[in-house]
């Protein structure tokens, strides 16, 4: 008698490890790919987040007190505008810079944009970034600000 497997027995044999060695890769470049797409998703997440608080930060110590004299009959005629150009200034103290990471390509993927909102009052800041999730395509994280100092403004 012949001990051993026939050709047939050798092909079924090959035929299923190769099913599952191509489901495990698969399942393999999934987890890799999603696990880059995550960091990279964090990385851009926390330096909006932190930016978020360095322009809250920037607004609670923004008093009447702290301004020039001269400056806060204009800061209260319209508070968002002042807030927007205070935040949007090169230095200051009240200065807060855009966001800044690098990307996979070697590019920043936040843009910051301080606009005033159609309601009296308050600064929209809005972070745009493609998302590096190819299926998402582009996403927003909008905060309304309302200025700390605007409530003095009716007692100056």
């Amino acid at each position: 008698m012949n001990k051993g497997f026939t050709l047939v027995e050798v092909l079924v044999a090959g035929s299923i490890l190769l099913m599952v060695m191509v489901g495990v890769s698969r399942v393999s470049v999934q987890s890799i790919t999603s696990g880059r797409n995550r960091m990279e998703r964090d990385r851009i997440e926390a330096a909006i987040h932190n930016n978020i608080q360095l322009i809250q930060q920037a607004d609670s110590k923004l008093t009447l007190e702290s301004m020039p004299v001269n400056e806060r009959r204009k800061a209260c005629i319209n508070p968002a505008q002042y807030l927007k150009d205070k935040l949007d200034q090169a230095s200051g103290a009240s200065s807060v810079p855009k966001p800044k990471v690098t990307g996979i390509d070697g590019n920043n993927p936040i843009t910051r944009t301080i606009e005033i909102s159609k309601r009296p009052g308050i600064t929209v800041v809005t972070y745009s970034f493609l998302a590096p999730e190819h299926s998402i395509g582009q996403e927003q994280r909008i905060v309304e600000l309302n200025p700390n100092f605007q409530n003095r403004c009716i007692l100056e």
